[in-house]
């Protein structure tokens, strides 16, 4: 699709889902808002089922895919709802599980944690223990923004780099829609350390290892799959990048980038601006995931 062409605007996935055998779906403002599932998604969710679509839900959270999916169902989104559920904290355990590839093979057993306490557990399982200061630590592994104020973080980062400590990203994201709250995530650190010279190996979107993933398990070309998301610069740009189509959401992460997103009243010349300078645009647009 030419660059410089608008995404074209649809009311429902029912409009073009005829053309593909399989969707990976985003979570985080597609399908919930990190606290209440959305009752239009649920019933897209299941009408794809219905017209035996495939589904892989494909999601950079920081967490192992069975703590998301445990975390769906108190939502009201059933395991029956899905068949698959990919997470970038999952391909980071498979990856230092199985050290299948020089990067994560290199890694030696202790890593410093940065990011909120209760996501330290991640590793747990593995052959990896947590240490509590860099200058103990082989790796370092983020999973989310910090607890700590951003001056004391910027000291760790500034000391992990003087180490030469390579990072492990377990979400690329720079910041998600919980409600209407913004939460800095993990890539926005992963960033920080970039700058200061740092080694990161991110894992997630928009990163081909998550999407070649998803579709490994639904066993389909790529031109078979349709991705939803979000974010330009993940669920967009990750998808694109890869030779799929794309349907964007303008109510998620965006919601308040072109005026009326969030109403879902945005016109073909609103979406035309908004994406224009973007390296990549979506192949169709919607104000919500819905039917």
């Amino acid at each position: 699709m030419n660059n410089l062409q608008a995404p074209i605007i649809i009311e429902g996935i029912a409009a073009v889902i005829k053309t593909y055998r399989a969707v990976v779906l985003d979570l985080w403002g597609v399908l919930h808002d990190g606290k209440v599932a959305f009752p239009h998604a649920i019933t897209a969710m299941n009408a794809l089922r219905n017209n035996r679509v495939d589904i892989c839900l494909l999601s950079n959270s920081p967490r192992r895919a069975y703590q998301v999916s445990k975390h769906l169902g108190s939502m009201g989104i059933k395991p029956s709802q899905y068949n698959y559920i990919v997470t970038s904290g999952e391909l980071v355990y498979k990856a230092l599980e199985n050290a299948s590839d020089n990067w994560h093979r290199a890694l030696a057993a202790r890593y410093f944690h940065i990011g909120p306490p209760e996501l330290a557990g991640l590793l747990r399982g593995l052959d990896r223990f947590e240490v509590f200061s860099p200058r103990d630590a082989d790796f370092i592994l983020t999973t989310g923004g910090s607890t700590q104020p951003p001056d004391e973080v910027a000291a760790l980062l500034k000391e992990c780099a003087l180490r030469k400590l390579p990072m492990v990203c377990a979400n690329p994201d720079l910041v998600v829609l919980v409600s209407d709250q913004l939460v800095v995530c993990a890539g926005a650190l992963a960033e920080q350390y970039e700058a200061l010279g740092g080694n990161v190996f991110y894992h997630g979107k928009p990163y081909s290892s998550a999407y070649q993933r998803a579709l490994d398990l639904l066993g389909y070309e790529r031109h078979e799959v349709l991705a939803v998301g979000d974010s330009l610069r993940t669920d967009v740009a990750g998808a694109r990048n890869e030779g799929m189509d794309v349907l964007f959401i303008g109510s998620g992460i965006h919601r308040y980038a072109a005026g009326e997103f969030k109403s879902g009243k945005f016109s073909s010349a609103q979406l035309q601006q908004f994406f224009a300078g973007e390296p990549v645009v979506p192949t169709f647009a919607a104000s919500l995931f819905r039917w």
